[in-house]
């Protein structure tokens, strides 16, 4: 059985060797914005797999890892600290949003992001990678042609596709046609989500789902509210659908944030949640990290969260609270 990430639990995983019976028919030329197809994933479910990023989400997460995948169309990413001040983009810009600017001793390409409609022509007059567009509509064939062509990866490992996000239910029909698509190729399906969506949304996505990787934030509703836009009871509630209903292979994933969610109460809470659903369910605390903060100054956003990862030691703590309901416990993953 394959063992992913530190520390992790061997996991019984269907390792599909032919093709299966897909009872509808798959329409391959449905697209969603994609802003990644990111190929040797090895935290985002079992084995090596290929994750299929969609943007548009339900959720506004303060800490939000990921803030180019919250809105569901294209949008410009100006990394500065790679422009060369050649000068190229603004002739490129048919709204004049772009300028040239002295910054630090330095001539650097600014954007202005009120003229700025994310239309990319900057992009390609950019030689040094500075910017990006971040979202391109992508259709279920030209999805899949790339995750077919890690195929060989998935075999030996056990693992396969995932779609994750953003949300990746925001965007049911081109989720439901890639994975219907993925099983006729034999590859095996997990879904990264929030559980954020209709019941109706979830019966059809997930019935080509292997494995499900969901979400739990905060236990505490009036916080959740607060720190991530909605009200958690309908994710709790669907956590436990899919799971007692559907009966998926849930892994329980717990974004650690130092001052947000890391505190004992919210741990007990949740680690009493999984223990009440059931012992077999996976616990995967993921400590923060502060990769999102570039990401956030690439598209004109500051962040003023200030929040620094939590230290091995804390993790540790929390890891023992959640295997004191007896559930099998990692960080990361």
């Amino acid at each position: 059985m394959p063992v992913t990430g530190p520390g992790a639990y061997p996991v019984s995983v269907a390792k599909p060797e032919k093709k299966r019976e897909i009872n509808m028919t798959i329409n391959y030329e449905i697209s969603a914005p994609v802003f990644n197809i990111q190929s040797y994933c090895l935290h985002d479910g079992p084995g090596i797999r290929s994750t299929v990023f969609v943007k548009g989400c339900p959720l506004r997460c303060v800490w939000c890892a990921n803030p180019e995948s919250q809105n569901a169309y294209p949008e410009l990413m100006v990394y500065e600290n790679l422009c060369k001040g050649c000068g190229k983009c603004p002739e490129k810009c048919p709204h004049k949003a772009i300028t040239m600017q002295q910054k630090d001793g330095a001539w650097k390409a600014v954007t202005d992001r009120e003229k700025c409609v994310n239309c990319g022509k900057c992009v390609p007059a950019c030689l040094y990678d500075a910017r990006t567009l971040s979202g391109t509509a992508t259709t279920v064939r030209e999805a899949l042609d790339k995750v077919k062509k890690d195929k060989m990866f998935y075999e030996g490992s056990g693992g396969g596709m995932t779609i994750s996000g953003g949300e990746a239910l925001a965007h049911p029909e081109f989720a439901l046609n890639l994975f219907a698509a993925a099983h006729e190729e034999g590859i095996h399906t997990a879904i990264e989500t929030t559980s954020y969506a209709s019941r109706e949304t979830i019966d059809r996505v997930f019935s080509h789902v292997d494995v499900a990787l969901l979400d739990l934030k905060q236990m505490d509703d009036e916080k959740h509210r607060k720190y991530i836009g909605v009200s958690n009871q309908k994710i709790l509630e669907n956590i436990s659908y899919i799971y007692r209903e559907l009966k998926k292979e849930v892994w329980l994933r717990l974004p650690v944030i130092p001052g947000y969610n890391d505190d004992k109460e919210n741990i007990h809470r949740a680690g009493a949640f999984a223990a009440g659903l059931g012992k077999d369910i996976r616990i995967c605390l993921l400590p923060y990290h502060r990769l999102g903060e570039s990401k956030l100054e690439s598209l004109g956003r500051a962040s003023l969260l200030g929040i620094e990862p939590p230290p091995e030691a804390h993790m540790n703590e929390l890891k023992e609270i959640m295997e004191s309901y007896g559930l099998r416990t990692q960080i990361g993953g």
